[in-house]
């Protein structure tokens, strides 16, 4: 027994040491503290069996708040964030059109992972474009007063704010993180499966195939993508009764060939019923009208890439199978950046992991492990803004 003793004594001794090794480490090595809290981050999101976040953290608080938007109404949002008093990082999360609501598992998921990781994290609720799938453009001003209103809050510092965003999302983030009333103060942006060109996007679709290395292939257009598409064209017609045709054409039905329209509005429905190739879809969008177009570059992140601070860290994510929009405009995106913008810091994550930006939970255990590891890296740069001291 004596000698059993001894043995646990030496155990608990060596336990004890390990213990304030790497508490030391931790303490005098700030990198291993923002893996390991990485390591955390990526384990929670992805349909790990280990999820150890909340061994090393405290339990986060979700605020509901609200905000004055940039149209002077009052927006809504809710805040992840450990109620510990610390100003910490802040980051605004935006997820796009017919996005997952308030309740959803995988935001507030998503949300408790970036509070845990050293964020206080944002999510603004769209009435328009979360709740009815349609593309409002006012949006991205009500992004730059979102991320006004979550640089003054008491809990967050200043000089650490980021933002975020998923889908259309991530395109409306970019645009917002060109506005000159925050490019300045923006730390980074990660952009997870969205487009670079929305003019460009709008033709893919309705030709039904996407542009690659100077060609194009066939995309099977998924059933959301099309949904809000066909709501961003039939808006664009102003006639009540050329609406109600768009909408049959967008059923499947066929316009009334006696009812006269305008081009642009035939335009609309051409591209409502599909065309056969990139280059007649076009040809039919260079016949709406000019209003609609100037507000489709008004949310094109190719108009801003010379806009973009050059202190702001570029991240940009995408599913090489994404059904809703093509792998292929995160490429365009990324080499716009490192051809136009060599003083901005840019990293491009691939995937295959995600159905669109959710995390599959069907992909087997070797996927899942590379995917992790591409997570991992992707958030690390991320990860530290948040692990560093406040300003």
């Amino acid at each position: 027994m004596r000698t059993l003793g001894r043995i646990a004594y030496r155990w608990y001794l060596i336990a004890i040491i390990a213990v304030v090794a790497i508490v030391a480490v931790l303490t005098l090595f700030r990198p291993a503290t923002t893996a390991i809290h990485t390591a955390g981050f990526a384990a929670q999101v992805l349909p790990s069996p280990v999820k150890f976040q909340p061994w090393i953290t405290t339990e986060p608080e979700r605020r509901e708040i609200t905000f004055r938007r940039d149209d002077g109404t009052e927006g809504q949002a809710d805040v992840y964030v450990i109620p510990d008093g610390k100003r910490r990082a802040g980051v605004l999360i935006f997820l796009g059109a017919n996005a997952a609501g308030s309740d959803d598992p995988d935001v507030i998921n998503l949300g408790q992972a970036l509070a845990r990781t050293g964020f206080a994290a944002m999510f603004y609720w769209s009435p328009t474009m979360g709740e009815r799938a349609q593309i409002d453009a006012g949006e991205i001003g009500n992004l730059v007063a979102a991320l006004e209103h979550l640089r003054e809050e008491e809990y967050v510092d200043p000089t650490r704010i980021g933002i975020a965003g998923f889908s259309v999302g991530a395109s409306f983030a970019l645009v917002a993180a060109a506005d000159p009333r925050v490019a300045d103060d923006i730390a980074f942006v990660n952009a997870f499966g969205g487009y670079y060109d929305t003019a460009d996007l709008v033709v893919q679709i309705a030709a039904g195939r996407a542009m690659e290395h100077g060609g194009e292939r066939v995309w099977e257009v998924d059933r959301l993508t099309r949904l809000v598409y066909n709501n961003m064209l039939i808006d664009s017609i102003d006639d009540p009764a050329h609406r109600e045709t768009a909408r049959a054409i967008a059923a499947g039905g066929e316009p009334d060939p006696n009812r006269r329209a305008p081009r642009s509005t035939e335009a609309a429905f051409a591209l409502l019923a599909g065309v056969d190739y990139i280059g007649h879809a076009r040809w039919r969008y260079a016949q709406l009208t000019e209003e609609f177009r100037a507000e489709v570059d008004s949310i094109a992140p190719s108009h801003r890439v010379g806009q973009w601070s050059g202190n702001t860290a570029m991240r940009v994510m995408h599913d090489v199978g994404d059904p809703l929009i093509p792998v292929e405009e995160s490429r365009r995106l990324v080499d716009a950046l490192r051809e136009q913008r060599p003083d901005v810091e840019v990293y491009y994550t691939e995937t295959d992991i995600f159905r669109h930006v959710r995390p599959d939970a069907d992909r087997d255990l070797k996927s899942l492990l590379r995917g992790a590891f591409q997570l991992f890296r992707h958030m690390f740069h991320i990860v530290a803004i948040a692990r560093q001291p406040a300003g």
